[in-house]
């Protein structure tokens, strides 16, 4: 549902907006009224069409390749720890788990007050600015000489690669409709995937192809190539991300208007209307009920996905060489991001959430299953697959954060900080699923991932019910205030009272 949208073409009016855009342009704060209630754009369908064809190809694109070069600096660990990383720096034990887990320390730490940062900044300059600090980082990696040093640039690492992915489902938020999200948001996350395929490519060249050139072992230069090339792209980003749809350069002002209306109809109100300042913005996030379920969800999600910070390791149990090993990592991520954005756009085609998580982590939890049952090579190498298969769950989750906790945009922006830093918790203690003493069957990280798939499960279930619930009870007091004679969106009517409490517009209803 959304708001009444009046189409008439009549010129009068197209110039009554354009002056309301111009005016607007001077003051970003101020939304023209005309934006929402007198879209006078011909042909909305066709040119709304054109409108998200053009943002996608802008946006899309390049988040996707930033998020490939974030997830690359993030996990080339992964695959440095095939080559002499442990040996030259003296690492033993459980202390390359320890450095997986630091990373996520700073990773956790800085995800909110980035965020309520990125809610009051330009995206087209807070982003790249932390692209060129994650690659200056990564590549200094390829300089480290000690267990400790890398600690201390893993912990760092985290610090600045954190702002990205919040501010980057923040940011679709900003632009796309609640049928629109999941799909992107899958899309922008199969970048996962292609860093998982790509990364293990790439790691493959450079680690047979460049070890010992300039007196210098393979996994530094792993570190110093995949760090560096980041900052052209971080360049290129600056002319390119978009800002918000109010204050966005280079869309027309017939784009800029319907992208702001596209927003206000989704939720019933305005996204721009931001009133609600950063820290009303937390509170409001904190103190719905919500954001936890979402939480706890993600969480379960993200610790049964946390055995690919082990994949390589994984996929070594099958009995190849390295280069072999890397090879046979690609496919079962390829497969990944085929299914996430398959069953993402699925989700929004039919506007459902639920059971497009539940299928995804249903097969997830089979492969764990296999993993550890069996050492049979080919069941074995299908149980990786059945195991990527958790990545088909992840950018409903997260669009669902959008459309179950909408307004205000502060509150929005707080909501995905902490369902992502929140969940990323898992990363910390999963980090020790793995040692190498329970290999190849790790029966003990394999339980414990059908048991965070099963978390997740229920987490979907119970949120499933509690947004239909205050469907139900928005529902029925639209009916109330109707009988009564009221308006239902006027203030002091029982829906009201329903959407405040919600932080939601009494017409709006929640996708389950």
């Amino acid at each position: 549902m959304g708001t009444e949208t009046n189409l008439s073409v009549d010129q009068s009016g197209k110039n009554a907006a354009s002056e309301e855009v111009a005016t607007f342009r001077q003051d970003e704060n101020k939304i023209p009224e005309v934006v929402v209630t007198n879209l006078l754009i011909p042909n909305r369908d066709e040119f709304e069409k054109k409108f998200v064809r053009k943002l996608d190809l802008r946006l899309l694109p390049l988040m996707m390749l930033i998020y490939v070069l974030n997830y690359l600096d993030r996990n080339n660990i992964a695959t440095a720890r095939l080559g002499t990383l442990e040996k030259d720096l003296g690492i033993h034990g459980n202390q390359y788990n320890t450095i997986i887990s630091l990373f996520f320390v700073g990773y956790i730490l800085t995800q909110i007050p980035t965020n309520m940062i990125l809610n009051k900044m330009r995206p087209s300059l807070f982003l790249p600015a932390v692209m060129c600090g994650w690659a200056i980082v990564s590549a200094a990696t390829g300089a480290v000489q000690n267990y400790r040093g890398l600690l201390a640039l893993r912990f760092i690492l985290g610090f600045v690669e954190a702002p990205f992915f919040p501010g980057a489902l923040f940011l679709f938020s900003s632009w796309y409709t609640k049928k629109e999200l999941a799909a992107r948001i899958s899309i922008l996350y199969v970048a996962a995937q292609i860093s998982g395929a790509f990364g293990g490519l790439l790691g493959s060249a450079i680690m047979s192809g460049m070890d010992g050139k300039a007196g210098i072992p393979a996994w530094r230069w792993l570190f110093i190539i995949e760090g560096s090339a980041t900052i052209p792209v971080a360049i290129l980003a600056i002319f390119t991300l978009p800002d918000y749809p109010a204050t966005t350069k280079w869309l027309t002002d017939e784009e800029r208007i319907l992208a702001i209306a596209r927003l206000a109809e989704d939720a019933s109100e305005n996204d721009n209307d931001e009133t609600n300042s950063n820290w009303e913005g937390l509170k409001l996030a904190f103190t719905d009920p919500v954001l936890y379920i979402i939480w706890l969800m993600q969480l379960g999600l993200n610790t049964a996905a946390c055995f690919t910070n082990f994949f390589p390791t994984i996929v070594a149990t099958l009995g190849y060489d390295t280069t072999k090993t890397l090879l046979l990592s690609a496919p079962p991520y390829i497969f990944a991001a085929i299914l996430s954005v398959s069953n993402s756009f699925h989700s929004d085609r039919v506007s459902e959430r639920w059971l497009h998580i539940v299928w995804p982590q249903v097969f997830s939890m089979i492969g764990f299953i296999l993993s550890a049952v069996t050492l049979n090579v080919p069941t074995r190498y299908i149980s990786t697959f059945m195991m990527m298969s958790i990545y088909g769950s992840f950018g409903c989750i997260l669009s669902w954060v959008s459309t179950s906790l909408p307004r205000p945009r502060s509150k929005r922006a707080v909501a995905y900080a902490v369902v992502n830093a929140g969940s990323n918790f898992a990363s910390i203690y999963a980090s020790y699923f793995y040692p190498e003493s329970q290999g190849p069957r790790y029966w003990q990280a394999n339980v414990a991932n059908v048991a965070f798939s099963g978390m997740c499960i229920l987490m979907a279930t119970v949120l499933k019910f509690t947004l239909r619930w205050r469907n139900n009870r928005l529902d029925k007091a639209a009916d109330a205030d109707v009988a009564a004679g009221m308006d239902p969106t006027t203030e002091g009517s029982e829906s009201h009272q329903l959407a405040m409490r919600w932080n939601c517009h009494p017409i709006y209803r929640y996708i389950t």
